[in-house]
């Protein structure tokens, strides 16, 4: 075998990743809508409706009721993340990976690990931001959320191709 034991796993795993993405960021726009709603249920806000307070009181508990269901499903998000790191973790320990030279196979390994810390670091930054974003009262604060959320600043997508044009290249040279 002289072909990237990983690499192909990996790809759909990516793919696996980034659904999960989708439907965290989806569940931290509702979290990050509903709490920042709530900031305007007072005072002024209500115009003509000021005295209303069992509405306020009803519209407020309404939005933190949303929040709480949005947030676990957040986390829920933030797991399925988690599994999906582990199970490219896991990469590393394919026998496929036994059937190349020594040399090569510590190649592709430390290609591996390189991909691996930047999903670990992005795993992080997400957590950190499920933990935070339900107690997050500033909105400047949850857009740098959101923004962070989708453009995923820990994973290198230039890097990535780079990787993958090497053991591409690699596969190619070998093949002669």
């Amino acid at each position: 075998m002289d072909n990237c034991w990983w690499l192909q796993p990996w790809k759909k795993l990516e793919l696996e990743w980034q659904q999960s993405c989708k439907k965290g960021q989806q569940q931290l726009a509702k979290v990050a809508d509903s709490t920042q709603k709530t900031t305007y249920l007072s005072g002024a806000h209500w115009g003509s409706l000021t005295d209303c307070k069992q509405l306020q009181d009803r519209a407020t508990s309404r939005l933190w009721d949303l929040a709480h269901r949005c947030s676990k499903r957040l986390q829920d998000e933030v797991d399925n993340l988690a599994d999906i790191y582990a199970r490219m973790r896991r990469l590393l320990l394919d026998e496929q990976a036994n059937a190349l030279d020594e040399k090569r196979r510590l190649r592709y390994e430390t290609m591996l690990m390189e991909v691996l810390t930047m999903y670990e670091h992005e795993l992080v930054a997400k957590s950190l931001i499920a933990a935070d974003m339900f107690a997050c009262s500033k909105h400047e604060t949850a857009t740098v959320y959101l923004a962070s959320w989708q453009m995923q600043p820990h994973i290198d997508r230039q890097r990535l191709e780079e990787l993958e044009t090497l053991i591409q290249n690699d596969r190619h040279y070998h093949a002669r």
